[in-house]
């Protein structure tokens, strides 16, 4: 390795190196950019006593992580944390095991079997439509919660069917408990084993008892053939590997439909929340999709078709993932010695991608803070900077539930805006922690008013087009671009 190649990433001493480490722990994405505009594109922290923390922001850097040299970054050993609630499944299995399982549960989420859902979802966010509907004049909601009850309701039936129905609030809150002490060990430089007695960790084991007792039974049930029903669980429990023609163990089930259960519901709801967020804040926006909705449904419940009849629905779903990406940051760690963006990068470090960052790129977009959903008419970004958008990540390990989760969001922000127009509460500033996945932490409270019809509503040609626009090339410098603003970013944005 050449001297040149030989250079460690620029980044803060250790002492700041520790502080932003901690910061990390509120998830609070402005200490990333905060990184990018001091040290540019790859930056290393250091922590004694502990392997180095680098971040590559740069999509022909995150290419060589995710793609080229993907057999090299495996999964960080930091999301190991998350196996004592989630096994290992396929968030944190590697390897033959994670090969395996993807051959199982690939196939319950490819586009036919995705489209299945459909109904379940317009069923689901209707019961909430319903309750909305229930309450006189303009009324005070949380948007996030609603959006949770919603892909959690989904979640269960597709999943499980009708058999989880009655145990929803139990795995819901526990599965919410477990998953919070996981995520502060995620971020902690040192970690008490689960085993020792705390009162967390007594809490915790409680918790994970309680899903553990409700999924056994669940499927205890179908195993001894009640219910006949077809759902993502009998799918998975039938799954015949076509390699090797095994089934999964019951240990290795288990850890997938937690998986699938907590990951899918938790992206899909803060990807609803957020996207209803940015409309209230941009009413031009949120006018025109609006009449796109209106002209495509004409009053009815949508359909998938419907959904790929609104290509402005499409433009709002992608600028709100490029600006508050459902899953913020990616982790990997390298097995042996490598390069990254010309510096080198030691065996067992942490390195995290962070789209939150590279979506706000000041050489691959224009205005990065501005919501623009027009930026995506037509988008085409040459083979170079096509990973300078990555909301479901990239490479062989790209999210297997992209589709659905697209398909899920965009149906459930069309049926709230054909009945609702929602606006923020004066005063209410939510504020976002990226983990797992982008949560707005005090809610999303919003003032509701039913809708009168409209009366030009009327079914639009599929296919139809809206007006497009090219995304100029940026020339701004980096710290300008990220300058310092609110979390999510302030009203200028």
């Amino acid at each position: 390795m050449s001297a040149t190649l030989e250079r460690q990433p620029p980044g803060p001493g250790p002492l700041a190196s520790l502080r932003y480490l901690a910061n990390f722990r509120t998830g609070d994405m402005r200490h990333y950019e905060d990184l990018f505009a001091r040290h540019g594109d790859v930056v290393r922290l250091r922590a004694p006593g502990a392997e180095d923390f680098v971040m590559a922001f740069h999509p022909n850097d995150i290419a060589h992580v995710l793609r080229t040299n993907a057999r090299n970054y495996p999964k960080g050993k930091r999301y190991h944390e998350l196996a004592p609630v989630l096994g290992w499944g396929l968030v944190n299995s590697e390897g033959e095991l994670w090969r395996r399982q993807r051959r199982h549960v690939q196939p319950q989420f490819n586009h036919a079997n995705t489209l299945k859902f459909v109904p379940i979802i317009v069923e689901h966010m209707e019961a909430v439509l319903r309750r909305w509907d229930a309450q006189p004049g303009e009324f005070e909601r949380d948007i996030n919660d609603d959006m949770m009850d919603v892909t959690f309701g989904i979640a269960g039936e597709a999943f499980f069917g009708a058999a989880l129905h009655a145990h929803t609030d139990t795995v819901r809150e526990a599965f919410k408990y477990a998953l919070s002490i996981a995520l502060k060990r995620m971020y902690s430089l040192v970690n008490p084993p689960l085993s020792w007695p705390l009162p967390s960790h007594l809490r915790f084991r409680r918790a994970m008892d309680r899903v553990h007792a409700v999924i056994d039974g669940i499927i205890d049930g179908y195993q001894r053939g009640a219910g006949g029903e077809d759902n993502v669980l009998v799918r998975l429990m039938n799954s015949v590997d076509p390699e090797t023609g095994a089934k999964m163990d019951r240990a290795q089930l288990r850890d997938e439909i937690k998986t699938i259960l907590m990951v899918g519901h938790e992206t899909s709801s803060v990807t609803a929340s957020w996207a209803l967020y940015q409309l209230a804040r941009h009413p031009e926006v949120c006018a025109r999709l609006t009449d796109e909705i209106d002209r495509v449904l004409g009053g009815r419940s949508p359909t998938a078709r419907d959904i790929e009849s609104m290509p402005y629905l499409t433009m709002v779903f992608n600028e709100c993932l490029r600006l508050l990406p459902s899953v913020p940051f990616i982790l990997r760690s390298p097995l042996e010695d490598d390069v990254i963006g010309g510096y080198k990068v030691a065996a067992g470090s942490t390195v995290a991608i962070v789209p939150w960052v590279t979506h706000r790129h000041p050489e691959f977009w224009s205005d990065p803070l501005e919501f623009k959903p027009e930026r995506f008419a037509n988008h085409r970004r040459s083979a170079d900077d096509k990973l300078a958008f990555i909301p479901f990540g990239a490479g062989q390990r790209i999210c297997l539930g992209e589709f659905m989760g697209q398909l899920e969001g965009k149906i459930m922000v069309a049926m709230a805006l054909q009945r609702y127009r929602l606006r923020l509460v004066p005063g209410f500033d939510p504020r976002c922690r990226g983990f797992i996945s982008l949560q707005p932490v005090n809610g999303m409270r919003m003032i509701l008013k039913r809708r009168e019809p409209s009366s030009a509503v009327r079914a639009a040609p599929a296919g139809r087009e809206e007006p497009a626009g090219a995304e100029p090339v940026v020339t701004e410098p980096v710290a300008a671009a990220m300058s310092a603003h609110g979390c999510p970013y302030s009203a200028r944005a």
